[in-house]
């Protein structure tokens, strides 16, 4: 059964839908803003913690209660929870948390990277895409990981009935590639990493670029977050970038460092992600296209209107030139 989907427009101008309503926590008394992030503690998350760990929260007058999770999901949670005010995720986790969640708005994509990938065993026969029928796959789920997988198996013309997939935690994944219980996986990093670390020549790269976001999001109307703080947030992020972009050594090192990472690992992702701000028209068709997936996974027959999820308003504000959403009316 088709699923259609009309989406209406995106508010952008100042005081939109998304963070009008919210109350104030201004420290009126000293000129100071307060916020709580719930933020991934990892690579494609980078930009809050380097503005945190180069003052430039304090910078703009924003006090930043920052706390790190390892997933986005864990992060969504914690806001839901009243743990936080703002949070980070991959635009799959808000695309499927927004069935259950009507309430997210998304503020602003902070990293655009490309981290996941597919990798096949070639002693299990494996050169090409075309090799992985009869195959057992190890895959995620629910994750983009098992969305990208369902997409590249149509691409090359198979369908699930044509392989055996095997749910599994990232690190299973690796253990299981390790010692042949898989015969192929996809994942992200830096498990992709530490697959092609421990099989070397024998591991097999199928999958080819896919960009995704990182996004900061809000829950809408829970009457905690101040708009103002909001700004303040996106100007010490924005300074953020711009110290990654002028200092990209100085950069790498902190990566390694603030989330233990190895530098050669550092150099391999740092090609494949931009800590950057922005709001893209391309963030509003991926999460169409993961949650109309999604939607026939649950049995759903339609899907949220990400259009009216987006508040562009504070990034506006901050740096017009990086807002680029137009409102559509797109059946699918």
């Amino acid at each position: 059964m088709g699923i259609t989907v009309v989406i209406l427009f995106c508010v952008l101008a100042l005081g939109g839908v998304g963070l009008a309503a919210y109350h104030s926590r201004f420290d009126d008394a000293h000129g100071r803003a307060k916020l709580r992030l719930a933020a991934y503690e990892g690579d494609v998350g980078a930009l809050e913690w380097i503005a945190r760990d180069q003052g430039f929260f304090d910078s703009v007058g924003l006090d930043v209660e920052l706390t790190g999770f390892a997933t986005g999901r864990e992060a969504i949670k914690a806001m839901k929870d009243g743990r936080a005010d703002l949070a980070t995720a991959s635009e799959f986790v808000v695309a499927t948390n927004s069935f259950s969640r009507a309430d997210l708005r998304i503020l602003a994509s902070i990293c655009q990277y490309w981290n996941k990938g597919f990798i096949g065993r070639r002693d299990h026969g494996i050169e090409k895409p075309g090799d992985l029928k009869g195959k057992r796959i190890g895959f995620t789920s629910p994750s983009s990981a098992e969305h990208s997988l369902v997409v590249f198996l149509a691409l090359q013309g198979l369908t699930l009935d044509d392989v055996t997939l095997v749910d599994l935690k990232p690190e299973q994944i690796e253990s299981q590639m390790a010692d042949g219980s898989i015969d192929a996986a996809v994942t992200w990093e830096p498990h992709v990493a530490a697959i092609q670390a421990r099989l070397a020549a024998n591991a097999v790269s199928l999958m080819p670029r896919s960009l995704e976001n990182y996004l900061l999001i809000v829950a809408n109307g829970d009457g905690t977050t101040d708009r103002r703080a909001v700004g303040r947030l996106l100007q010490a992020l924005l300074l953020a970038e711009n110290w990654t972009r002028q200092n990209p050594v100085e950069a790498k090192r902190y990566l390694a460092a603030r989330f233990t990472l190895t530098p050669a690992y550092v150099e391999k992702i740092w090609t494949r992600m931009q800590l950057t701000l922005s709001l893209q028209q391309e963030i509003l068709e991926a999460m169409d296209a993961e949650a109309l997936w999604f939607a026939r996974k649950i049995g759903r027959q339609t899907i949220p209107n990400f259009a009216l999820v987006v508040d562009g308003g504070p990034l506006a504000k901050v740096n017009p030139s990086a807002v680029n959403v137009v409102p559509r009316t797109t059946e699918q």
